[in-house]
C-alpha cells in the first residue's frame, strides 16, 4: 500500500512539474535565420535553437545506423471546431509505421478512433523531409493521405469499420501560406546524439467534413482550426511533454497560441509563441497551474515576460493509456477554450476570449 501511495504521488508530481515549473531560468533564444544542416556528420546536433519556419535541413543520412531503432518521425494534425475535433496521424517508429484518425464530439462527450500498422525498411524515413511533401499510407481500402500545394494542406483518411475500430473517414482543407510564420524548435536530449526537431503550423484555417459510423461533421468555416505537428528525432526510450495551443479571432484579428516544454532541452529555444495575422511574436518560459488530480477544473497560464496571462476552462478530458509491456503510454489531452491578455513585439495588449485549444501531458516509454 506504501508502495501504491508513492507512486501516485510520483505520478501527481511529475504531471506539476512537466507544466507548472516556475523555477525554470529564463532561456537563451537563439533565433536562426538563414538554412541551416541540422546534423554534424557524425549524426550528432548542428543546430540547437528556433527559427520562424523550417529552415533547418533534416539531413537524416548522418544518423549512424546503430540510431536507426530510435528514430522517431511524425506528422499530426488536430483540427478543432466548436462541436467536434478531428485528430489525424502518421508515425514512423524504427520499421513500423502507424497511421491514424480520431473524432470526438464535444455534445455526447465521446471519443471514436481507428488505426492500422505498416511495415517499413527503419533504413530510410517513409515520411517527407520536410513540412511540405506529400505521403500517403493504405492497408487495404484504408488509408490516410496528407499533401500540400498552392498554399492549402488537403487531409483525406478512410478507416473500415472492424471489431476494434470505428468506421470513420474524411476530406479537410487547410489554408497555410508558407510566408507566414510558423515555429521550428531544434533541440538535444541529455544521450549522446539523441535530438529533437519539430516545426508547429498553427492557426491554420479550416474546412471539410468528417464521417463517423454513419453520421456526418461539417467544419463551420471561420471557426474551425488546425495545427500541423511536424516532428523528427531520435528519442530517449523513456520520456514526456506538455503541449498546449488554441486559436481564434480577437475582433478582425487572427489569433493563435502555441506553448511547450519537455521534449529535450530547451534551453536555447523554446516553442511558446503568439501567432497574430500570420506573424510570430516569440515567448521566453511559459508555466501552468492546474489540479493534477481533476484536470476539468481552470488552469492558469502566465509566461516569465508577463507576455501571457490566460484561463483555460476545459470542457472534454481525452484520456487515452496503453500498456504493451515493451511499450507503454499515457496521453491526458484537455480540450476547452482560452481566455486572457497577450502582449506583442511591439508593446500591444490583445484581450482574447475562448479562443479554441487544448492542453495536453503524455508520458510514454518505447
Amino acid at each position: 500500500m506504501r508502495f501504491f501511495l508513492l507512486a501516485i504521488a510520483l505520478l501527481t508530481v511529475l504531471s506539476l512539474t512537466v507544466c507548472a515549473d516556475d523555477k525554470r531560468p529564463p532561456t537563451d533564444q537563439r533565433e536562426f535565420t538563414s538554412a541551416t544542416p541540422l546534423l554534424d556528420a557524425d549524426g550528432s546536433l548542428a543546430a540547437w535553437g528556433w527559427a520562424r519556419r523550417a529552415i533547418f535541413d533534416y539531413n537524416r543520412s548522418a544518423i549512424p545506423a546503430a540510431r536507426y531503432a530510435r528514430i522517431k518521425e511524425w506528422e499530426h494534425y488536430t483540427v478543432m471546431s466548436p462541436e467536434f475535433t478531428v485528430g489525424v496521424t502518421i508515425v514512423q517508429l524504427g520499421p513500423l509505421v502507424a497511421c491514424s484518425a480520431e473524432l470526438i464530439d464535444y455534445s455526447s462527450q465521446s471519443m471514436k478512433s481507428a488505426m492500422f500498422l505498416t511495415p517499413t525498411a527503419m533504413e530510410k524515413s517513409a515520411l517527407p523531409p520536410d513540412p511540405y511533401g506529400a505521403t500517403r499510407f493504405a492497408r487495404g481500402k484504408d488509408f490516410v493521405s496528407l499533401s500540400y500545394a498552392n498554399k492549402r494542406r488537403e487531409i483525406a483518411f478512410h478507416f473500415a469499420k472492424s471489431p476494434l475500430a470505428a468506421a470513420i473517414e474524411g476530406t479537410i482543407s487547410l489554408v497555410d501560406d508558407p510566408a507566414e510564420d510558423s515555429v521550428a524548435i531544434t533541440r538535444p536530449f541529455p544521450a549522446a546524439g539523441h535530438f529533437f526537431y519539430e516545426n508547429k503550423i498553427f492557426g491554420m484555417p479550416a474546412t471539410g467534413t468528417a464521417t463517423l459510423e454513419g453520421r456526418s461533421y461539417t467544419l463551420p468555416e471561420g471557426s474551425s482550426w488546425a495545427i500541423f505537428d511536424w516532428g523528427r528525432g531520435i528519442w530517449p526510450r523513456d520520456s514526456q511533454w506538455f503541449w498546449g495551443q488554441a486559436a481564434g479571432r480577437a475582433g478582425d484579428r487572427q489569433v493563435a497560441i502555441n506553448l511547450g516544454h519537455g521534449y529535450g532541452d530547451d534551453a536555447h529555444g523554446t516553442c511558446n509563441a503568439i501567432l497574430v495575422d500570420g506573424r510570430l511574436h516569440k515567448l521566453d518560459v511559459v508555466d501552468c497551474q492546474f489540479d493534477a488530480a481533476n484536470r476539468m477544473q481552470p488552469w492558469q497560464f502566465t509566461s516569465n515576460d508577463e507576455r501571457l496571462t490566460l484561463a483555460f476552462r476545459p470542457i472534454y478530458e481525452q484520456h487515452t493509456k496503453q500498456d504493451l509491456g515493451f511499450a507503454r503510454a499515457e496521453l491526458f489531452k484537455i480540450h476547452g477554450y482560452y481566455s486572457g491578455t497577450l502582449v506583442l513585439d511591439d508593446g500591444t495588449r490583445l484581450e482574447v476570449k475562448d479562443l479554441l485549444g487544448f492542453a495536453e501531458h503524455m508520458q510514454q516509454r518505447w
